[in-house]
This record gives C-alpha cells, sequence and structure tokens, in this order.
C-alpha cells in the first residue's frame, strides 16, 4: 500500500483502519479497494463496514475470529493492493437550479462572498466532485474538489430549517441535503431530484464516483420535480 495504515481495536469486535490525516483520492481509492477485499474474504464474519476520509471500521460477528483477522489485516496492508478489487466508478450529472426564485436564501452567499450569479454558477458547476462517503444525514454526500473561489466559513449560527433539494456550500466542500434538517451550510442552489423519499434513498451513487453539477432552468427544475424523474446521467471514469 502507498500510504502507512495502523490497525486499532475499539472493542472486542471492532476493528480501525486509519490513514495519514489528510483528504486525498488516493487514500479513498485504497480504503474502497481493501474494503471490497475485507467484503470478499470475510463477508460471514462482518456485521457492518463503513468507512470516513481516513477510517475504515469494521465490526465483526459475535465468534468471528477476530485475531485471525487482524493478523490477516497486518499483513494484506504491507502489501500492494491489486487494482482488480476497485469497481468501475462513473460520473454522474445532477440538474441544479441556481435561479434567484427558487432559491431565495441564495443571496446571503453571494453578499457574503461579494460574487455575482453568473460567477457562482461557473465554479459550480465547472468541475466534478469526488463523493468519498455519506454521512450526517441519509444520503447527505461529503463531496472534495470545490474551487477555492467558492470557500465560505460555516454560518456562526446555524439555520434551524434548510429545506431537502437545497444545494449548498459550508466552509470547503459542497453538497445536498437530502431531507429537511437544521444546518450551518449556505444554501446555493436547489436540485428537483429527490434524494430521499418513502424512507428509502434513491441515489445510485457510490464513493469513488464523481458528481457534476448541470445548471437548468426554473422552468425545467419545475418539470422534473413535478414529473417525479430522476433526469441524471452517467458516464464511465477510470481516473
Amino acid at each position: 500500500m502507498k500510504y502507512q495504515v495502523q490497525i486499532f481495536s475499539q472493542g472486542p469486535k471492532i476493528i480501525e483502519l486509519h490513514w495519514p490525516e489528510i483528504i486525498a483520492e488516493d487514500i479513498l481509492l485504497e480504503i474502497i479497494t481493501l474494503k471490497n477485499i475485507i467484503e470478499n474474504k470475510w463477508c460471514l464474519n462482518i456485521s457492518s463496514i463503513y468507512h470516513s476520509y481516513q477510517i475504515l471500521s469494521i465490526q465483526l460477528k459475535e465468534g468471528a475470529p477476530t485475531a485471525a483477522f487482524i493478523a490477516w489485516l497486518q499483513a494484506v496492508v504491507q502489501r500492494p493492493l491489486p487494482r482488480r478489487n476497485l469497481p468501475q466508478r462513473w460520473i454522474w450529472t445532477i440538474p441544479v437550479c441556481y435561479d434567484p426564485e427558487v432559491v431565495p436564501t441564495q443571496s446571503k452567499y453571494l453578499e457574503e462572498k461579494k460574487m455575482d450569479l453568473e460567477t457562482l454558477v461557473k465554479y459550480h458547476t465547472s468541475q466534478s466532485f469526488l463523493l468519498y462517503f455519506y454521512g450526517f444525514l441519509p444520503g447527505f454526500m461529503y463531496l472534495g474538489g470545490l474551487p477555492k473561489q467558492l470557500h465560505i466559513a460555516r454560518k456562526k449560527i446555524p439555520d434551524r430549517k434548510i429545506i431537502q433539494g437545497s444545494v449548498a456550500i459550508g466552509g470547503s466542500q459542497t453538497g445536498i441535503y437530502p431531507v429537511d434538517s437544521p444546518g450551518g451550510w449556505y444554501v446555493v442552489g436547489k436540485t428537483p431530484v429527490a434524494i430521499f423519499e418513502n424512507g428509502k434513498i434513491n441515489l445510485p451513487f457510490n464513493p469513488g464516483d464523481k458528481i457534476q453539477f448541470a445548471a437548468i432552468s426554473s422552468q425545467r427544475y419545475t418539470e422534473i420535480q413535478e414529473g417525479s424523474i430522476h433526469d441524471w446521467e452517467k458516464k464511465s471514469y477510470h481516473g
């Protein structure tokens, strides 16, 4: 493996692997690859497995051979990981409306940044964002790669309610609120795509995929919303 990985026991059945505390795509790829290897070999012994930017956490089932599992992990992290265990990745395009009539609270962000709407849309749609993991809320994507020109400190006093579908920016990150929630990020757009409905997540995106935002008109926003269609596109990504 490219990075030094530390292995910790956080309880009798919880094992964590820690990478260096940086946010990087190649660390994510190591985590995803190792996660797939672990699931393929130890699936019958695993209760749950999930990751964040630098941590892969595995909870083993009762009766699982913990000592043998840790010994196997120690051997695996000492050698190169085969790329064949890395799944196909995709770039997904999600429609977003930046029209002030649809996103009236957008003005707060533009005022704080002293930025015009055209510049905001240009930077926010100019590149794809890497999906690192889900967290905070069901279906909330942690995306990396926000242009520095759009960075903004989170609000000192969070809003009591940010509407589902709101596309927001906080710090050096951007994301979509899948459900109504309090939040300290600045809303800059809205997507008509329903991320979380009927008690389940509707997303086909996986960590390692990339998300591209595409600007749409308020009319198109209404058409997609009323039609209850997803209207996202994907293309193969081998980077």
